[in-house]
Order: structure tokens, then C-alpha cells, then sequence
């Protein structure tokens, strides 16, 4: 029982709720809107940002399962639970960009499941995006992108697909996205059997 409930626990909350939050955020980020994008294209990158929203949310979810199962006390499942958060959050690639993680930073990067989350979305959407973005003199993109030959009356245009990749320093890459999902559902496995071992090896008679 203890297994199947494992198995069956807030499924539908978490496929159904991604893919509310899909059909909302997708139309408006312009999905139908990529000119250089087959239909198949377009279709594949929809279900693989939905795969990657979906990750992230049951990992999230079931980490916090997990952190219940493993400590005595909701206070502290709930420290280990914003400290999984945090780290989520300022190394994924978002708040701090990847090449501005040196050294030990480099590490969090890597251990983090957001980073694999963050690029799989941004890549299985803007990857290959052929719409202009105008950069505008003083970006800190403007170099990387060549703007000092390329623009024009002060503005720069370029792709979506190449300011994304000047914006993640060229570390975001759609070749990324098989082996993210795979990582993703190794992490995803591992939180589930940890929380099987803790509902079976720790008792906590007070709780």
C-alpha cells in the first residue's frame, strides 16, 4: 500500500496544473508566432516544455514529501524545504547567469535540479527562434552579440535564438534537452525511493 500510494500520490495535481499553466503561458510567449519553426518543431517544443514544467513541479512537490518523512517535526521539514528552494532559485541560471558561476559556484550549478529545469524550458522554446529582439546600447549583451558593427541608429536587432544565447553565456544548449529529461527523472526516481526508505526506517512516535 505504502508503495502504490507512492506511486499514485498528487499525480493528477501535478499533470493537471502544468498543463493549465501551459495553455495560459504558452499563447502568450508567441508559440504560433515562430516563422521558421515546422508545425512538428513547434509541437515537440509544447510537449517538452510541458515535460520540463511538469518535472519541476513533482519534484518539488514530492521533495517536500520527502523532507516530512525524513525529519521529526514540520518546523524542520520546512527549513530543508526553503533551503532546497533557495538553491533552486539563485543557481538554476536565472538570478545568477552560468558563466558567472566560478569555481566552487560551479558546483551548485550542477547539483541544482533548476538548472536542468530552466534550461529545458528556455531552449525547447526559444531554441532555433528566428524573431527579433532589439538591444539597445549599454545591454550587457551588447558585445557578445557584435553590436558595434551590427547596429543601426543606436539599436541592435538580432534573433531570439541568439540573444537567449548570449543571455546564458552559451551554456544553454537544445542538444541539452534528451539528457535534462533524463537527469530530471533519475532525480525524480531517487526522491521517491528515499522517500519509501524513510516511511519504512524512521518512526517518529510524536509526529
Amino acid at each position: 500500500s505504502v508503495g502504490r500510494a507512492l506511486a499514485t500520490a498528487e499525480w493528477r495535481f501535478i499533470v493537471i496544473s502544468s498543463f493549465l499553466f501551459c495553455l495560459v503561458y504558452l499563447p502568450i510567449i508567441g508559440i504560433a508566432n515562430q516563422p521558421d519553426k515546422s508545425d512538428d518543431e513547434r509541437i515537440r517544443g509544447i510537449f517538452a516544455f510541458w515535460g520540463f514544467f511538469t518535472f519541476n513541479i513533482a519534484i518539488y512537490s514530492y521533495s517536500g514529501q520527502l523532507f516530512m518523512c525524513l525529519v521529526r517535526g514540520s518546523g524542520t521539514a520546512m527549513i530543508l524545504a526553503s533551503v532546497f528552494l533557495g538553491m533552486n532559485n539563485f543557481f538554476s541560471g536565472l538570478i545568477v547567469r552560468p558563466q558567472q558561476m566560478t569555481g566552487l559556484w560551479v558546483f551548485t550549478y550542477w547539483i541544482t535540479h533548476g538548472h536542468y529545469v530552466y534550461e529545458g524550458l528556455t531552449m525547447s522554446m526559444f531554441a532555433g527562434d528566428v524573431r527579433e529582439v532589439i538591444v539597445n546600447e549599454g545591454s550587457d549583451y551588447w558585445s557578445a552579440l557584435d553590436c558595434d558593427v551590427n547596429a543601426i541608429d543606436g539599436d541592435c536587432v538580432v534573433t531570439a535564438n541568439d540573444y537567449v544565447t548570449a543571455f546564458f553565456g552559451d551554456k544553454y544548449s537544445k542538444d541539452h534537452i534528451g539528457r535534462n529529461l533524463l537527469i530530471l527523472g533519475f532525480i525524480l526516481v531517487v526522491i521517491r525511493a528515499s522517500t519509501f526508505l524513510a516511511l519504512r526506517l524512521f518512526i517518529y512516535s510524536g509526529k
